[in-house]
């Protein structure tokens, strides 16, 4: 097989900056404080916006009023904003998505904004598609090369590049919802910022109940994660760790109540 015929086969990615005219890049740069993390999901954009309060309420009034949207929910630090449309790029212009499609590459979402600066991840199937869309970028705007490299182990980077389905198969909607209200509530955060009690009376269930819900929606997400984790954990692989845990614990397995809400 020629070099070329090799190159051809190959995955490279890139992590790139990028400072160029468009609407929410624009905004970034009038409000340099705050973190804006954007995904287009089905020709709409979901943002979140973390910073200080005023420029947190600046940016939400400034897309509510340009391109329509309404605010989800808000976080200790910010909040979830969602637009009923997506304009990531100038009026008349061409946007960076369409410019990294017509390289034949692609990006992973999400993309970040600080300070007027877009961070992008980027896949092509050579190196050569890299270089014509970084000179393409070039006349958009400002770029900021990161990172290149091959991918060099192919499959485990495909499996990396999970879909939410897989993430999240099985859950049911009592599961989300207990998930979701303990990420919105802090109940994750180092220390805690609530407690179970809490978290199920506004939900309106018993302590017990609530607490069941969370666990199956912990242990369902872990066990669709596995072998992603399996696969990136090369020092400690799976089995192994199996091992050193059933040594540590002398042999013993989980305890009856553990198994039985991991298992259902």
């Amino acid at each position: 097989m020629s070099a070329a015929e090799s190159e051809e086969e190959s995955l490279y990615a890139a992590a790139i900056e990028v400072r160029h005219d468009c609407p929410v890049g624009n905004l970034s740069r009038k409000m340099p404080d705050l973190r804006i993390v954007q995904w287009c999901v089905d020709r709409r954009d979901l943002f979140q916006v973390t910073g200080p309060e005023g420029q947190v309420e600046a940016f939400r009034e400034d897309i509510v009023a340009k391109f329509g949207g309404r605010q989800v929910y808000s976080t200790p630090d910010g909040m979830v904003l969602v637009t009923e449309a997506c304009r990531c790029a100038p009026l008349g212009g061409r946007g960076m998505g369409a410019t990294i499609r017509a390289a034949g590459a692609w990006d992973i979402p999400p993309i970040v904004y600080r300070e007027g600066w877009e961070s992008w991840r980027v896949i092509a199937w050579n190196e050569r598609s890299m270089r014509e869309m970084f000179g393409e970028i070039r006349k958009l705007g400002e770029l900021r090369l990161v990172s290149l490299r091959p991918i060099e182990n192919l499959a485990m980077e495909k499996m990396m590049l999970m879909p939410a389905s897989d993430i999240f198969a099985g859950l049911t909607e009592k599961q989300s919802t207990s998930v979701l209200l303990g990420l919105r509530h802090g109940y994750y955060s180092l220390p805690s910022e609530t407690n179970i009690d809490r978290l199920s009376e506004g939900a309106g269930l018993s302590a017990s109940t609530f607490s069941e819900h969370l666990r199956k929606a912990e242990a369902r997400i872990l066990r669709n994660l596995r072998p992603y984790l399996e696969a990136y954990a090369l020092r400690a692989p799976g089995e192994v760790a199996v091992e050193e845990v059933r040594s540590a614990d002398g042999g013993r397995g989980r305890s009856r109540d553990t198994a039985s809400v991991v298992g259902s």
